[in-house]
């Protein structure tokens, strides 16, 4: 297992998540007379599953194997290192754009969004890895 291929997976897949909240905070802003939650969080789950799947994806049939999942454990290793990169880019991208740090309650709440999102990205990932036609 290789310790860069987890680390770039699971940092791709926070900037991702990241990205997805903002992309659904968008897309609330077309439909400003409904609660913000429901539409910024399905709008924000899909982007992050069709997002990162895509990357995946492209990696296993443009045979970059390099970056391809050795190990059956990578996965989970993928997910909660996701989990801990998102304080890491988020506080300073927080930060930067608002000008005060931000609590622990927003940190929580992406946390909340990135487990069941990045789980069922994680097991997706896992299938198109382990089955299907043979990596090259």
């Amino acid at each position: 297992m290789k310790v860069f291929r987890v680390i770039l997976h699971s940092f791709i897949l926070s900037m991702v998540n990241i990205i997805s909240i903002l992309f659904g905070f968008g897309v609330y802003h077309f439909f400003m007379d409904y609660n913000q939650l429901s539409i910024q969080v399905p709008v924000g789950a899909v982007f992050s599953i069709i997002v990162f799947i895509s990357w995946v994806i492209i990696l296993k049939y443009k045979g970059v194997s390099w970056l391809l999942l050795e190990s059956r454990l990578e996965p989970l290793l993928i997910l909660l290192l996701s989990l801990a990169w998102l304080p890491v880019i988020f506080i300073p991208l927080h930060y930067l754009t608002q000008g005060y740090l931000t609590t622990f309650g927003n940190i929580y709440v992406h946390w909340i969004f990135q487990i069941p999102v990045n789980l069922i990205i994680v097991i997706i990932f896992y299938f198109i890895m382990f089955t299907g036609s043979t990596r090259k």
